[in-house]
């Protein structure tokens, strides 16, 4: 199975593999997400009411408050991949203790897909691709 390995930065520490869950549109954490179900609860997102918790969430960039502060019921993303980073998706990640990484010497989301494999390793600033069948 072929693998894809794209470098970047990582924003908070940890290593983790789980299905990916892209998005295309920038996400608003913190007045749009229902933390204790772990999705979004904005009506015209593409991933309105679609559970994005125990999944490597890919997406552009944080949007408003970019928060996703309310973590802690359990219902969390496994990491955060997105090409833009802000102090708030920081800050998110240390709440959360999610593992996150931007700044990547490709764009991640012309790579990954919903349902494909991803490695996030934030400690050796690097992500891993595998496809879907």
């Amino acid at each position: 199975m072929k693998k894809i390995r794209i470098k970047g930065r990582g924003e908070f520490p940890g290593c983790v593999e789980a299905e990916a869950i892209v998005s295309r549109k920038p996400l608003e954490g913190f007045t749009n997400c229902d933390p204790l179900h772990g999705y979004t609860t904005e009506r015209n997102h593409p991933l309105f009411k679609v559970s994005y918790t125990g999944k490597v969430l890919v997406y552009p960039s944080p949007r408003g408050s970019g928060g996703f502060m309310m973590y802690g019921a359990g219902a969390k993303p496994a990491a955060f991949v997105h090409t833009e980073g802000t102090p708030l998706s920081v800050a998110c990640a240390m709440v959360g203790r999610i593992p996150s990484m931007t700044d990547f010497e490709k764009d991640p989301m012309d790579y990954i897909a919903s349902g494909d494999l991803v490695l996030v390793n934030a400690d050796e600033g690097y992500i891993e691709i595998t496809k879907k069948d």
